[in-house]
């Protein structure tokens, strides 16, 4: 009981320190996860964001180079050559990356906003030519009707309350009105429609008329953009740009009128018309959100279903027709194959997994350690304990070898006749030692599949007949009464002989030291039937005895094992008796049971094939030949002194 409460203080000791350490672990394992799953979802959104600025300064680089080079004042002047604008488009075309995006270049001329001179320049006479089709601009007409009356009615109320700004003309007043003044790119719009990019410029002219309520005009630059130039080059390479991964992109890209449902101008996603799992948008053209009061670039919370979206804000370029439901173009992104946040769960999953994954395995390992740890000691107590018994079972049969070869050698014995009973009982306790390490050597082989087993057809009634002559010397000295039920006509089973005399002698010699005051064995054989349907021989051996703890059967048949009441009952034995009995048992196909209640004595029954059925499994240890025979019986000439010490 003191090693019982020895070992469970220890596993105790051991195993709540390492469970309070992997509770912890799992607890800031979860903590980290979820920081860090945050930290990735901010740093995807920023870096989402990041992305989509960069591409739409890229493209507002590509669009601004056009803008730029159509340098005409916002304020009020005379019509100017147009030839100022061929030599800029023709220098923007030069050194332009994408000299195909424009694809017609217009000067529409209005004094009054209703009638329309629409001029087009001619690439291949770089001069401007009236334009007889307009139907490009006949699109614009009536935003530039509105827009142009916007820009007379702001030019003859005066925006200006300085004298010398009224005496150059109310086009100064519209200046600071329309235009952001010093920006080269101010009053460009963008209708996308065409699309196009449309900028006012105002002219003061002469009027033959004086009745005229307005002194100056309004003219239009317009730069219609190629939009399959746009959908195949330009934003293809801006997509692959900035949304580039190491394996292809990393994003859905596409950009469509905003608010209308039908084809996007340019698309990555094989469903055409939308992305599922957008998870940021950009408002590619119209007034800046400052105009509104909100700030240049804003961010939604994380969702769990979209996790980090962003709605960026910053736009350049106001929508000509911005009072149209479109409202110019829009740019949606989202994360190939599913959604940021979606992305985030399943990485934060996936690290929980292996993290509770490593934590488990090392939980494992513990319990794996200490079972381990457990067993060894318990094993190493019962080899402690197997060695005292080896040494208390050999010192009797030395000290008695040593006191009669003391007495032979001292010429105690007188005559022959006291000699030779010497030499009978040195005789009986050398082959008692003998049999003893054999028993120990046989366990080893059988334990380790080095013992080799011959097979053979034998009589049951010949194994219990050489079983019980075996241990007939200590059957007569316990005085037990043996009763034998063989059933007539039992068929032949097949063993090793001398494997099988040796496991039933074992169970006889147990029965015979634990059968208490009863002093009886009960051997009885008949013909069984078992689970696979076949037959078999069953052999019981059966005492009247002590009987065995129920706590004691689970381990009645480990090697080494001794109850400790038979420990306290000073019953000889090494504890490898019913080890090796059940070991020969399985090496025959066949298996060993017990039935044993305290106070009522124990029963154990060998099952073994019958020769002419097929014997289940298969075991390396048996040699399947037949030697048409069976080796010589131990004969009943052993005394006392040559039984088999068991547990």
């Amino acid at each position: 009981m003191s090693f019982i409460s020895k070992h469970w203080g220890f596993s105790l000791a051991v195993v709540a320190p390492a469970a309070l350490v992997l509770i912890v672990l799992a607890g800031l394992q979860y903590r980290w996860s979820n920081q860090v799953s945050e930290a990735t979802s901010v740093r995807l959104a920023d870096s989402l964001r990041m992305s989509m600025i960069d591409w739409h300064l890229d493209l507002f680089r590509n669009l601004a180079e056009i803008c730029l080079t159509m340098r005409a004042s916002p304020e009020v002047i005379p019509r100017e050559d147009l030839n100022r604008y061929v030599r800029g488009y023709q220098e923007w075309k030069r050194a332009a990356a994408y000299p195909e995006l424009v694809a017609n270049l217009y000067v529409v001329e209005s004094e009054d906003g209703i009638r329309f001179r629409v001029l087009r320049l001619n690439p291949s006479r770089q001069q401007f030519e009236p334009d007889t089709g307009g139907k490009s601009v006949a699109v614009l007409r009536r935003a530039l009707e509105q827009q142009a009356g916007k820009l007379l009615g702001a030019g003859s109320g005066g925006g200006s309350a300085d004298a010398d700004s009224r005496s150059a003309g109310a086009g100064v007043g519209v200046a600071d009105q329309y235009y952001r003044v010093g920006d080269p790119l101010a009053g460009w719009q963008f209708e996308p429609s065409l699309p196009a990019l449309v900028r006012p410029v105002l002219h003061s002219v002469v009027r033959s008329k004086p009745a005229s309520p307005m002194g100056h005009a309004v003219d239009w630059i317009i730069i219609e953009l190629n939009t399959e130039a746009i959908r195949n080059r330009l934003l293809p390479d801006l997509a692959h740009r900035y949304f580039q991964g190491t394996h292809g992109l990393d994003y859905e890209v596409m950009v469509a009128a905003k608010g209308e449902e039908q084809t996007p101008i340019y698309s990555t996603s094989p469903t055409a018309g939308s992305l599922v799992d957008a998870d940021a948008t950009m408002d590619i053209f119209g007034l800046p959100r400052q105009k509104t009061g909100a700030p240049l670039y804003f961010f939604h919370e994380p969702s769990a279903e979209r996790g980090g979206d962003a709605s960026v804000g910053a736009t350049w370029f106001p929508v000509l027709n911005a009072g149209t439901d479109t409202g110019g173009w829009q740019l949606t992104v989202g994360h190939r194959g599913q959604s940021h946040g979606a992305f985030v769960t399943e990485m934060r999953r996936r690290d929980l997994s292996i993290g509770f994954g490593a934590l488990l395995v090392l939980a494992i390992s513990t319990t794996l350690v200490i079972i381990s740890s457990t067993r060894a000691q318990r094993l190493a107590r019962v080899q402690m304990d197997f060695v005292a018994t080896v040494s208390h079972e050999l010192r009797t049969p030395l000290a008695v070898i040593s006191s009669a070869a003391d007495n032979l050698a001292d010429g105690v014995a007188a005559g022959r006749q006291q000699s030779m009973e010497y030499g009978s009982i040195i005789k009986k306790q050398a082959r008692q030692l003998i049999e003893m390490v054999e028993q120990i050597l046989l366990f080893r082989a059988t334990r380790s599949g080095q013992h080799r087993y011959h097979l053979a057809p034998l009589q049951v009634s010949d194994v219990i007949a050489a079983a019980l002559a075996n241990a007939a010397a200590l059957i007569q000295i316990s005085r037990c009464r043996v009763e034998q039920r063989i059933a007539a006509g039992l068929p032949q089973i097949t063993g090793d002989f001398s494997a099988l005399v040796q496991c039933l002698q074992n169970l006889v010699s147990n029965a015979v030291k634990y059968g208490g005051e009863a002093r009886w064995i009960g051997i009885e054989a008949w013909l069984g039937t078992a689970q696979e349907s076949r037959k078999e021989v069953l052999i019981s051996v059966a005492d009247r005895g002590v009987g065995i703890q129920e706590s004691d059967l689970p381990h009645i048949f480990e090697p080494f094992y001794r109850s400790p009441s038979v420990r306290a009952a000073q019953i000889h034995g090494t504890g490898l008796g019913l080890p090796l009995a059940r070991s020969i048992a399985e090496a025959m196909k066949g298996r060993l049971e017990v039935e044993s209640a305290p106070g009522q004595g124990s029963k154990f029954t060998l099952h073994l094939p019958c020769a002419d059925e097929p014997a289940a499994g298969s075991n390396n240890n048996v040699d399947g030949e037949a030697t048409g025979g069976h080796p010589q019986t131990v004969g009943a000439d052993r005394s006392a002194a040559s039984r088999i010490p068991s547990a």
